[in-house]
């Protein structure tokens, strides 16, 4: 599935999307260490799902910090990203 919503991540879970790649969270914007990110669109300040991948009930969300700006035009300890995915059938070696 592709979303522009992580913060809906509990009901893609609870409907059992097996995979979901979203954004919009621009990695928070402003991060700061060892809280991470500050606001988020949709999630306000301290979101929880801003980049990374995140697991619940078998269903996996892969949250990118995107390329561009958000609130304001400023990225702080917040490098723009673009994720790459491989994707491997289970029954594969390799």
């Amino acid at each position: 599935m592709l979303s522009h919503r992580p913060e809906l991540f509990d009901l893609y879970a609870e409907n059992h999307m097996d995979l979901i790649f979203s954004g919009h969270a621009h990695g928070g914007q402003v991060r700061l260490p060892l809280l991470g990110g500050l606001v988020a669109p949709d999630q306000g300040f301290f979101p929880r799902y801003t980049s990374g991948c995140y697991k619940q009930n078998g269903s996996a969300m892969f949250v990118s910090r995107g390329l561009g700006n958000s609130i304001f035009p400023v990225r702080v300890f917040n490098r723009p990203e673009i994720v790459v995915v491989t994707l491997k059938s289970p029954g594969k070696n390799g």
